[in-house]
């Protein structure tokens, strides 16, 4: 027989993780298009610069 002190006992499934999805901050909300028209926008604005079109 196993003996109480001797038997493993494991976590819990999920123990102390947390779903970052569900955590709304208090900063101003951005889209993904956004930030990837705005990006875009940043590599067309260095590249005419670079070729003297600006």
């Amino acid at each position: 027989m196993v003996k109480k002190k001797d038997k493993i006992s494991l976590p819990a499934s999920g123990a102390g993780l947390i779903r970052y999805m569900e955590i709304e901050g208090k900063g101003p909300k951005i889209k993904p298009e956004h930030v990837l028209f705005g990006a875009g926008a940043l590599v067309l604005i260095e590249a005419m610069i670079k070729f003297g079109l600006i």
